[in-house]
């Protein structure tokens, strides 16, 4: 858990850098989270009803423009010049996430749009399903969600990622996702309607 806590602060920067100097609000109220899941201190952890949407999404995910968004199954995909794509989870599935969720990898060899790489564990005894949002095959699974399960929680975009997949076909597979700033906002707006009608039904499509 130190180790986290070093990490984080340096994830911060890394998001204060992207953001052009502006350290988005979701990286202090990460930090502020995954200190208290180390202390032991639950009372200030989220519980199911003790986030307020009123104010908008922007002071609670951060949701950067550097990854390519599948709002249906609220994962991220950032893929590199030689055809690998970093896979992750999108920061509003903390929402439903257990602060410390234990993961369990599905992947093996390969995986097609859709298909499950791991499942996690979410509130209330559920669990979640993470799907690819590409297809391609599987060359790196994150072994540090095995130890320190909080980075799928508080680092989603960085030492919390999922998986690796060398993609068959990025170009066709990016036709489904949303995109640059245009994306996130659009993946945000969706968030801000479905949340208004309930939380279930903004997770619907990952909740087991």
């Amino acid at each position: 858990m130190r180790e986290l806590l070093v990490h984080l602060d340096l994830d911060a920067r890394l998001l204060k850098s992207e953001c052009g100097g502006q350290a988005p609000d979701a990286a202090s109220h990460d930090h502020d989270l995954l200190h208290a899941a180390s202390d032991g201190r639950r009372d200030r952890l989220p519980s199911e009803g003790s986030v307020n949407f009123a104010g908008g999404l922007s002071a609670l995910f951060h949701l950067p423009s550097s990854v390519h968004y599948s709002p249906e199954r609220h994962v991220w995909a950032r893929p590199d010049e030689e055809g690998f794509v970093t896979i992750g989870v999108a920061a509003p599935l903390r929402e439903v996430l257990w602060h410390a969720p234990d993961v369990d990898f599905w992947a093996v060899d390969r995986v097609e749009v859709g298909s499950p790489i791991a499942t996690a564990r979410a509130r209330h005894g559920r669990r979640i399903a993470i799907a690819s949002p590409v297809a391609g095959d599987v060359v790196e699974l994150n072994e540090l969600l095995e130890v320190a399960p909080h980075a799928l929680v508080f680092q989603p975009y960085v030492r919390g990622w999922v998986a690796r997949v060398y993609a068959n076909n990025w170009e066709r597979d990016a036709v489904g996702l949303l995109t640059g700033s245009a994306g996130a906002a659009e993946y945000r707006a969706q968030l801000e309607r479905t949340l208004a009608l309930s939380r279930p039904s903004a997770f619907a499509g990952v909740l087991l």
